[in-house]
């Protein structure tokens, strides 16, 4: 019986570990943060986006291989807790996923109070 119990407690222990470090999801909203702006720029869900910029564009997302593809081509992108670094505009520039700690600071270092407000 205590058996039984301490597999349970490993395997509940286990799920929880597990889905901690997946928690690095690029599903939400991202934040074109900077000391010149401070807007919406895509909204990702799952394998697909969209880009609010060059007239909106829907995008792929490739996690296996880190890349986004669009009617423009593919880009390589790059991602850590909150931080998006990838081609959007023309310049490999970073995007911040609203509510992510690495907006907050973005936020803060460019003097904004919230996103998408200037």
């Amino acid at each position: 019986m205590k058996r039984r119990i301490l597999v349970s407690l490993l395997l509940a222990l286990s799920i929880l570990f597990l889905v901690a470090c997946s928690n690095n999801s690029l599903d939400g909203e991202y934040y074109w943060i900077n000391d010149a702006r401070n807007q919406h720029m895509a909204t990702i869900k799952g394998d697909k986006g969209y880009v609010e910029s060059e007239g909106g564009y829907s995008i792929k997302i490739d996690s296996e291989l880190k890349i986004i593809e669009s009617k423009f081509g593919s880009e390589k992108y790059s991602y850590k807790d909150g931080k998006l670094t990838t081609n959007f505009t023309g310049v490999e520039s970073d995007f911040y996923k609203k509510g992510s700690k690495a907006c907050e600071e973005a936020l803060k270092k460019y003097g904004y109070k919230e996103v998408g407000k200037e």
